[in-house]
């Protein structure tokens, strides 16, 4: 087997292809170990005692009509657009109250265990707006 290792190796250098991609003839192995050089391996091949196994890969019929689809204007419903919309809102309110309780912090109007109650407060999506946060906090 070991010398058939290395025609295979030579086999791949030639068609472009990978080890697993090789098919000996079972018939012709004994014409195949006598082969030594890269030409010898070129004339099995077109005699078809070596051949390139067929690739065998993902289907993208489905990918083209979905496509097809989206230039056409379908699989536009509100929920593909919806979506990003409320992430970005939840983002921008959830800044805005993260700093205000940093600044709330810093200038020492809430302890430490306030801000750690009040972060998870705004995390849960409890605190609305400062307003909440101030009424919580009990500062005026």
């Amino acid at each position: 087997m070991r010398t058939l290792k290395a025609k295979k190796t030579m086999a791949t250098k030639v068609l472009g292809v990978g080890v697993n991609k090789i098919w000996f003839d079972p018939l012709r192995l004994n014409e195949i170990k006598e082969a030594i050089t890269k030409q010898d391996i070129k004339e099995l091949i077109k005699d078809k005692a070596i051949k390139k196994k067929p690739t065998i890969g993902n289907k993208r019929r489905s990918g083209r009509i979905r496509l097809k689809r989206k230039l056409k204007g379908r699989r536009r419903n509100e929920g593909k657009r919806k979506h990003r919309k409320l992430e970005s809102d939840y983002l921008k309110k959830t800044r805005k109250l993260r700093s205000f309780l940093k600044s709330l912090g810093e200038n020492n109007k809430i302890s430490k265990e306030q801000h750690k109650k009040l972060y998870g407060l705004i995390k849960a999506g409890v605190m609305k707006n400062k307003q909440n946060i101030l009424e919580i906090s009990k500062i005026t």
